[in-house]
């Protein structure tokens, strides 16, 4: 089976919402099962419409469910398995989780380490997975997504909020950075930075910065091949030792880190420069 993926750039106005989009496809023989693909936690919020072919399943509660067409992922703590079979292909919509609730006015809480069908997830008939069913290709399918995009911009909420701020710092620092200097710089109690992550994104500041360091540690090894040093990936991304960066990689991923290289087609290749479309 060849499986393919890609990821590209928003448009500008766009970018403080949406991290990437991305395309994935999967060919192969009509009953060909794929390798079981493992999904990491980016920190992010996702919005994914299998545009074209079989049905994907996700392993959950221990059996293989099938997965809607569209549907909204929340931000994840706990690495996914899921796979398809014969030729697939599915487009999806990166957004940092802020957005969804400024864009959206729905909080991204709701589907914390979950993911609901869209309709369910709007509370409404939404006509976004209409019109990208079919379609593969790939500018075609970026053009309906920002044109939907573009809409929700003019019901934006201009006041100050520090959640939103705080999850900029957070992925700015690549999540080298401790609730209290947080706190500090924002000028809000840890216990109101808690209340609002926990209301906003669902999780925690604590697991979001961990969550940060992770998929910014996780992209590093990726993109540098497995000579490397173990102790200077801890060291470099602020690890206290290579023994917490391992528990991390463990929780997030399921596997140890020398998985990465020995079962890649397992795990989601993230891009050094994202793609940008004309």
């Amino acid at each position: 089976m060849h499986i393919f993926q890609n990821e590209f750039l928003p448009s500008a106005a766009l970018r403080p919402f949406v991290d990437c989009y991305w395309f994935q496809s999967f060919t192969g023989e009509l009953c060909e099962e794929s390798p079981v693909q493992r999904c990491v936690p980016l920190g992010m919020t996702e919005l994914i419409v299998h545009v074209k072919g079989n049905t994907c399943y996700v392993f959950v509660d221990n059996e293989w469910k099938a997965l809607p067409d569209a549907y909204m992922v929340g931000v994840y703590k706990d690495a996914v398995m899921w796979k398809t079979q014969g030729t697939s292909y599915l487009f999806g919509i990166r957004l940092k989780p802020e957005s969804l609730i400024r864009l959206f006015k729905v909080p991204a809480a709701g589907v914390f380490n979950n993911y609901t069908d869209l309709d369910t997830f709007f509370g409404k008939k939404t006509d976004l997975a209409d019109r990208m069913m079919g379609i593969t290709e790939v500018g075609l399918l970026i053009k309906i997504a920002e044109d939907f995009l573009y809409k929700q911009l003019c019901h934006l909420n201009s006041e100050r909020n520090y959640v939103y701020e705080a999850t900029n710092l957070i992925r700015k620092s690549k999540g080298d950075i401790r609730l209290e200097e947080l706190s500090g710089q924002l000028y809000v109690s840890e216990r109101q930075l808690q209340r609002g992550f926990k209301d906003c994104l669902g999780a925690s500041p604590k697991t979001y910065i961990r969550i940060i360091r992770f998929r910014n540690a996780y992209e590093y090894v990726q993109q540098s091949g497995n000579d490397l040093s173990w102790a200077n990936v801890s060291y470099n991304f602020g690890y206290a030792d290579q023994a917490h960066f391992i528990k991390d990689f463990k929780q997030f991923t399921g596997a140890v880190p020398t998985a990465i290289f020995q079962k890649a087609e397992e795990f989601p290749q993230m891009s050094r420069e994202l793609a940008i479309l004309n």
